[in-house]
């Protein structure tokens, strides 16, 4: 496997940053994170324009134009000929003079590896999750600071949950660890407008569900609706759509992947066979 670092093509385990960079010391950075289908890239220019939204926010300047990204990711998708590709593309704070603020030259490295089959309990049992009130830091940004949430995620897996939910002290649900959260409630897809990091496979959902002409309304869920929910699932690059059964101790619907599920995979699966 070779990866993309600062201009230079190089097998992984010669990659290396400098242990004073503040992605390492502070944990500032951001990426983003895309999978193809064969060779083809699923929704780039969706991922590099949040890559630049992202650094907008974190003041931070791309250290390549779009463009450059775009060609980097596709030269490496060829280079590491995997079947189905996963790729990262980072920007760091770079070595700071102070070692606290970013520096005036970042590192930016991109890494590709072998897309894992998803599982097949995510489409044809689902999983369980369970809420926390612990929330992510800037949840607008894709930073590289997830502290939070794994350690939340480490305690969740302990109990038989698979991912946690984050919500606010009110109960409003916002979203999963790496996944936006979506519920359907007298056949109404709901789900968080804001607060949350706007997903690119939400963004497909969502594309869907007009298409579908599928009642769509953008609001949090609170927990005190979760047994009047007839579905949940979640959404993210890797696993696409990921029915919740499960919600602390509240069964969900029946307890299975539901009919909304089904009608939006099956829809995304050929949107997908489509770019192979």
């Amino acid at each position: 496997m070779k990866l993309f670092i600062n201009g230079t093509w190089v097998p992984a385990d010669e990659a290396t940053i400098s242990v004073r960079d503040i992605s390492v010391l502070r944990g500032f950075g951001i990426f983003d994170f895309l999978r193809t289908y064969g060779k083809n890239p699923f929704r780039l220019e969706d991922h590099i324009d949040r890559f630049f939204y992202s650094a907008s926010l974190m003041g931070m300047k791309p250290r390549y134009s779009k463009e450059e990204i775009s060609s980097i990711l596709y030269e490496g998708i060829e280079i590491n000929g995997f079947k189905n590709t996963f790729i990262k593309f980072i920007q760091t704070g770079g070595v700071s003079p102070d070692g606290f603020l970013p520096a005036q030259n970042q590192t930016f490295f991109a890494y590709f590896y072998e897309a894992d089959e998803i599982p097949l309990n995510y489409y044809d049992t689902g999983i369980k999750v369970v809420t926390s009130q612990v929330m992510r830091q800037l949840p607008e940004i894709k930073t590289t600071n997830y502290a939070a949430s794994i350690v939340e995620i480490l305690k969740a897996r302990k109990t038989g949950f698979v991912d946690i939910l984050h919500t606010d002290s009110a109960g409003n649900i916002y979203e999963a660890t790496r996944s936006n959260f979506f519920g359907v409630k007298n056949g109404k897809l709901i789900t968080a407008e804001k607060g949350i990091l706007k997903g690119v496979t939400r963004k497909v959902v969502l594309e869907i569900a007009e298409k579908e002409n599928i009642d769509t309304e953008l609001r949090f869920i609170n927990k005190s609706e979760l047994t009047e929910l007839d579905e949940a699932f979640i959404t993210n690059s890797s696993h696409e759509i990921t029915s919740l059964v499960q919600i602390n101790d509240v069964t969900i619907g029946n307890g299975k992947p539901g009919e909304m599920v089904e009608k939006i995979l099956g829809v995304f699966k050929k949107i997908v066979e489509v770019i192979k």
